[in-house]
């Protein structure tokens, strides 16, 4: 399967999703491409009224049970998440393969280097077809009508949320544990003027800013932004 094919194919999957997500979906397709390995695009845009569908499978509808969110839950729903699945090539063919395998978790890795969140890293409900790119913003953020910027301008500088100070050791892992298993994102456990969190980067201060607003509503710690580069 030719490369300019799979991207064909990616592109339809990934009508109505953000711009910046569906280039960074289109990357990831070409990067596999480069280490042969075939993906295709499953599932960008998911209205509210197929989130409650997919929820209700395995639950009051027949097989397996996918996803634990309902309508208005999920990224899917405002265009800032994706699915994929590794395929195996036959005869020219694509043949999808959901068991995981080391191919899957190359993808993995490939998407994070890009900045992807992976659903493969949960802990809860682990999903590895998933991919997402929240700019900082939560769920309730979204569906209270916080929307994520239109056009992205790339820059060199990069951004980080910096927590307060946390009073011992075992309080400073057990937020950053509950902070990465709430976000997903990478934190870290940092001894700078005191024990506090720190993220990984932000490409954009306004996503870093989100995260930090985040941080403060959600876990009421103190929360800034810092920037690097």
């Amino acid at each position: 399967m030719k490369k300019a094919d799979l991207l064909e194919k990616a592109k339809k999957k990934l009508a109505g999703v953000h711009p910046y997500v569906a280039e960074k979906a289109l990357k990831l397709v070409e990067m596999t491409c480069k280490e042969n390995i075939a993906i295709i695009i499953t599932q960008g845009l998911r209205t509210i009224s197929e989130q409650n569908l997919l929820y209700e499978q395995g639950r009051s509808k027949p097989g397996n049970i996918v996803t634990n969110a309902r309508g208005g839950h999920s990224y899917h729903n405002f265009g800032l998440a994706f699915d994929y699945c590794v395929c195996d090539v036959k005869g020219g063919k694509l043949i999808p393969n959901w068991t995981v395998d080391k191919r899957w978790k190359r993808v993995g890795a490939l998407g994070q280097e890009l900045g992807l969140e992976w659903g493969g890293n949960w802990r809860d409900f682990v999903d590895y077809p998933h991919f997402q790119y929240t700019f900082g913003l939560s769920l309730a953020q979204l569906r209270s009508g916080k929307k994520p910027p239109a056009h992205v301008k790339k820059n060199s500088k990069k951004y980080r949320v910096l927590t307060g100070t946390f009073k011992d050791p075992k309080e400073q892992q057990a937020a950053a544990e509950r902070l990465r298993k709430a976000t997903g994102w990478v934190v870290y456990a940092i001894e700078k003027k005191g024990l506090r969190l720190m993220t990984g980067t932000f490409s954009r201060r306004e996503e870093a800013e989100n995260a930090a607003e985040r941080v403060r509503t959600e876990f009421k710690w103190t929360a800034g932004v810092q920037e690097e580069g």
